[in-house]
This record gives structure tokens, sequence and C-alpha cells, in this order.
């Protein structure tokens, strides 16, 4: 979905034709908002594989 989003506003401000402001305003927030859910989805990903990665046997307490 963030890709997507960063795609579609990367397509619309490089494209060779003139626009409303309106809509580079609008593809501005895309590509901005598309980053922000990528790096939050990867974050996530990489958080949750070295939890799972570190923790073989759930019973036991990780503050020891």
């Amino acid at each position: 979905m963030g890709l997507g989003l960063a795609t579609a506003g990367g397509t619309l401000l490089a494209a060779p034709i003139a626009m409303p402001m309106w809509i580079v305003s609008v593809a501005t927030y895309f590509v901005v908002a598309g980053t922000v859910a990528t790096a939050v989805s990867q974050a996530v990903v990489q958080d949750g594989e070295s939890l799972s990665a570190n923790n073989n046997d759930p019973d036991e307490d990780p503050t020891d």
C-alpha cells in the first residue's frame, strides 16, 4: 500500500505536463504518506522477526 502511494505520487510529480496546483499538492501528500507507511511497515516486520528469532522459550523470563 505504501509503495503504491509513493509511486503514484512520484508519477504525478514527474509528469511532463502542467497540472493544477491541487493535484501537485495531493501527489506530494501521497509521496509522504507512502514513504511513512512503508517505513512503519518495515520497522514492524523487522521488530517482529527479531523478537521471534531471539525468543526460543515463550515461558522464559526475558529480564533474566
